[in-house]
């Protein structure tokens, strides 16, 4: 993008998705070490965030910050990414609540190897913004899509066992219902850095109608040009929904 040159959406986006790959490798490149490339990663958040937020008006923004899998990383690395997460909410709080944005956390929290003090730290962020409801901010924390469907199975049998839930009548609406974060909008946009074409488990139920975008550029890299350059080609597409357009 052009300097002064502003970017305006023709179609509506409400809900844009990251998948924020390309950490290690962007250290590994500068002959840095891996903590480093978490660091520079964890400080674009912000950045790209504000911009979908707060120049772009997008509705919701949701933010791939430790899946699952992840737990099988070194213990050294988990503990440094939790770290940089703890730290990210509690340097941004007070604006998210200054500018109406609200906290939501898609993911596992019951999982009893999240250390007490990032789960509080989640927990705080998520009540004092409880309220906000100009914009929705979704981390994708302890989370994997076959999981939260897993999830979402359990609870609906849950509620035909009980009888408040009749098994002839349950629908795709019924099903939304019981995901993590059942209020966000549906998602229009999935964006990967780091040249990687794989979806890594993430939103895999949310994600039936997204268009999908893969750069190559490595998330500590990647800038307002590169997000400009995703939504000019989310703006060429034809989303017919099954349909003919």
């Amino acid at each position: 993008m052009k300097k002064g040159e502003q970017f305006q959406f023709t179609h509506p986006l409400n809900h844009v998705a990251f998948i924020m790959d390309g950490n290690g490798r962007w250290a590994k490149k500068r002959m840095l070490p891996r903590s480093m490339g978490h660091r520079a990663g964890v400080k674009n958040v912000k950045k790209i965030v504000d911009l979908c937020f707060y120049k772009y008006d997008i509705f919701a923004c949701s933010l791939f910050t430790f899946s699952t899998e992840n737990w099988n990383r070194p213990p050294r690395e988990i503990k440094y990414l939790f770290k940089l997460l703890k730290i990210f909410f509690q340097e941004n709080i007070q604006e998210f609540l200054e500018k109406g944005t609200r906290v939501v956390v898609s993911g596992d929290l019951d999982d009893k190897r999240i250390p007490d003090d990032v789960l509080t730290t989640m927990k705080d962020a998520i009540y004092r913004t409880k309220d906000c409801n100009n914009h929705i901010f979704n981390v994708l924390f302890n989370y994997g899509g076959r999981r939260e469907i897993v999830a979402m199975t359990k609870k609906v049998v849950d509620q035909v066992q009980a009888g408040k839930l009749d098994a002839r009548y349950i629908s795709e609406a019924t099903l939304k219902h019981f995901l993590y974060q059942p209020k966000l909008p549906e998602l229009d946009l999935l964006i990967r850095t780091s040249g990687e074409y794989r979806l890594s488990n993430c939103l895999l139920y949310e994600i039936c109608y997204s268009e999908l975008i893969f750069v190559s550029t490595f998330w500590p890299d990647f800038n307002e040009s590169d997000l400009v350059s995703c939504f000019k080609d989310y703006e060429g597409r034809n989303r017919r929904f099954g349909g003919i357009k």
